[in-house]
């Protein structure tokens, strides 16, 4: 693995990362994956994410302060200019609501969340419901790789074949149409 430090990044480039919280641990249960959040580095030091707050752009030494492990990938084959539109689109959701109901509806998705349905219908209809809202309003709220991979998807680079409504950071990592760049903490 190699280890890398924010001059190796690019604009457009995705972070998938991880945690030391219960939320991340929660995430990555559900999901079985090393990863419980994406951002996507914007250049000049910032990112732009959706976390708990909302939309929101900060500095990435600020993003991952509370992060042990970090890990960079780049879209295959980005132009410049698909690289200027996925900013520009990350840009303009800034000030947005957190997508709580979407979360929801994309963990139905994921082995917890299916393991959670069988469980308990309750459950199961509230990961309906956010799922439909999600599918009715996808623009008015965001969860952190939806938000990402919606940029790629708008940029007409998409990087996963499922919609990001329904996706989970793992989706990035595991997908042919990204590289590996780096990591930024090891873990």
């Amino acid at each position: 693995m190699a280890q890398i430090t924010q001059a190796n990044m690019q604009s457009a480039d995705i972070i998938v990362s991880t945690g030391s919280g219960a939320a991340s641990a929660v995430i990555r249960t559900g999901s079985q994956s090393r990863y419980s959040h994406a951002a996507l580095y914007i250049g000049d030091g910032k990112i732009i994410e959706a976390i708990g707050e909302g939309v929101v752009r900060q500095t990435l030494e600020s993003a991952l302060s509370d992060d042990t492990l970090a890990v960079v990938y780049r879209r295959k084959n980005l132009t410049a200019g698909q690289a200027g539109l996925v900013i520009r689109y990350v840009s303009a959701q800034v000030g947005k609501s957190y997508d709580y109901a979407g979360v929801a509806g994309a963990s139905k998705y994921t082995a917890g969340g299916f393991l959670m349905r069988l469980i308990s219908i309750p459950l199961g209809v509230i990961q309906d419901v956010g799922e439909l809202i999600n599918t009715i309003s996808p623009e008015s709220s965001f969860f952190c790789s939806e938000l990402v991979l919606r940029a790629f998807e708008q940029a007409n680079a998409p990087i996963t074949f499922k919609p990001a409504t329904i996706s989970n950071p793992s989706d990035i990592p595991g997908s042919h149409q990204v590289q590996y760049i780096g990591h930024l903490k090891n873990g």
